[in-house]
Parts: C-alpha cells; structure tokens; sequence
C-alpha cells in the first residue's frame, strides 16, 4: 500500500504500492506487492502499448509523478505472442481479447484478428489461447461487417456508407416505396451523430449504431 511519504509509486493488480527508492528489482517489487517467495509469481509491466515480463533480477526506474502499471501471475512461465508485430509477454496460458484491447491501446472500433486461425475473428468477449505451438500473432483492423440495430433487433451490415433504401430494406424486406413512406432515424453514429436519414442521402454505419425505421400508407 502506498503511504503519504512514499516519493514513488507503482500498481500492482491495480493496488497502488509506493517506494522511497528510485529503483527496485523484480524481487523487491513482487515483495513489496506481497507476492511472495518472488519465484511463485510472473511479473509484467504495461507499458506503452506493451507488455513485458520483468524478471527477478531485473530493474525497473521510477519517475515523480508517474505510476507505472504491472499486473502479476501465480506462474512459472511466461507465454509470447505478438500483437501488430510488437511482442508481447503474459503470465497466462491465454488472455482475453478485452485485456488486448485494453493494454494495447486499441481502439475498440477495431476487429481482432488472429492469423494463425486464418484471420479469424477474435470476439470482443472471447479469449486466445497461448499455449499452443508456435507464437500467437494477432493483429488489428477496420471491420469489415458490424453490428447495428434497426427498430430494436441486431443486424449485421458491411461497414460502408448505406443508403436510405438500403436501411429501409433492412427493417421491412421488399419495402413499397411507392405506396409507403419510410421516416428513418438513427443515433449513435459517426462522432455520437444522430438524426434523419431521407431518399437520396446515404450515411455510412459503425458499431452500435441505433436505426429507427417506420412506415406509412401515402394515401
């Protein structure tokens, strides 16, 4: 636990830890976080997008002013993988695709794939598994399809500019536009925009975009 006087701090597992010392091992660090003997647990520091074993001996700097993160694992062994060709290191023999997104930075608009499963989609709340043979690579992308809402119900579209037929045809297959209306509106998309969509204009979709489509008789 960090105390007021500590001049440095750290995370562990998210619990804030402090130091009076600018640098500490990978043993005084896994003590100081009461993961003891230090050879029971692997240590990883987050960092800039990556993730790193630290090792027993190994030392880690502090700075005033910044906390660096580290998570820790009940483990003898460390997993290596890749994501976007920058190598990352765990403490599990796999990892969820949220702690991917989360420590790598990575805009959750994207899709991540991964290319030993021949650029299979990886869930955004699924796992990959790490022990297997060779090095995991996994990669991020635009979706190439997405999910959207259209008076209530989950579709999934390309993710392209869609036409005001387009979505109407989404909410009522083979729509009459020439003896109905269809008033459209959406929310939710590009920049949180929300509004009307009218013949002729196109909008393009993203992730959770919100359609509201109602018809009526022109007569």
């Amino acid at each position: 636990m960090a105390k007021g006087h500590d001049k440095f701090q750290f995370s562990v597992n998210g619990a804030l830890h402090g130091t009076g010392d600018k640098v500490l091992d990978g043993s005084q660090i896994r003590e100081i976080a009461g993961l003891e003997p230090a050879s029971d647990f692997v240590l990883i520091q987050i960092e800039g997008g990556l993730a790193r074993s630290i090792s027993i001996e190994e030392e880690v700097k502090f700075a005033s002013g910044e906390i660096p993160v580290f998570l820790s694992f009940a483990s003898d062994r460390t997993y290596n993988f890749t994501v976007n060709e920058r190598g990352w290191e765990w403490g599990s023999p796999s990892i969820l695709a949220a702690d991917i997104y989360r420590y790598g930075e990575i805009d959750e608009e994207l899709e991540l794939i991964l290319d030993s499963a021949g650029d299979a989609v990886i869930p955004t709340d699924g796992e990959v598994a790490l022990d297997g043979a060779g090095v995991e690579r996994i990669r991020s992308r635009e979706p190439k399809m997405v999910t959207i809402k259209v008076n209530g119900r989950p579709r999934t579209v390309e993710k392209r500019p869609h036409s005001y037929r387009e979505i109407a045809a989404i909410a009522y297959p083979n729509p009459d536009f020439e003896n109905f209306n269809y008033t459209i509106t959406y929310l939710h998309g590009v920049h949180g925009a929300e509004g009307d969509l009218v013949e002729g204009e196109t909008i393009q979709v993203k992730k959770g975009m919100v359609f509201n489509v109602r018809r009526s008789d022109k007569s």
